[in-house]
């Protein structure tokens, strides 16, 4: 990417750049609780297993979506991708989604 977007030969630089703030003003990431305490995540479990859902492992996908901005006000943030079974094709010329798959995840 260097050469490609600042080449040494044209005497450029460049800087990578992060908006907002990924962590608390402890230093703690900012994350939601995942844990039976936290009343929307129950609520949540419940909604996948009354659709006749699986729930996977919860992961941070920061790029992926704007909840960081939510979690820095200070609201409790979950994101939900319901693409079971589905091949990893963001942002591929052939990205797409069966609508079964679709059709499934509103019923969450």
């Amino acid at each position: 990417i260097a050469e490609e977007w600042a080449p040494e030969s044209r005497n450029m630089t460049y800087q990578i750049l992060e908006k907002g703030l990924n962590r608390d003003f402890s230093g703690r990431p900012l994350m939601t609780s995942t844990e039976d305490t936290n009343p929307w995540w129950s609520v949540f479990k419940q909604a996948i297993t009354a659709a006749g859902g699986k729930l996977g492992k919860p992961e941070i996908l920061a790029s992926t979506t704007d909840a960081r901005y939510i979690r820095q006000r200070g609201i409790p943030t979950l994101g939900f991708s319901p693409m079971r079974n589905t091949p990893i094709l963001l942002h591929e010329h052939n990205e797409h989604l069966q609508d079964t798959i679709y059709l499934r995840g509103i019923k969450v």
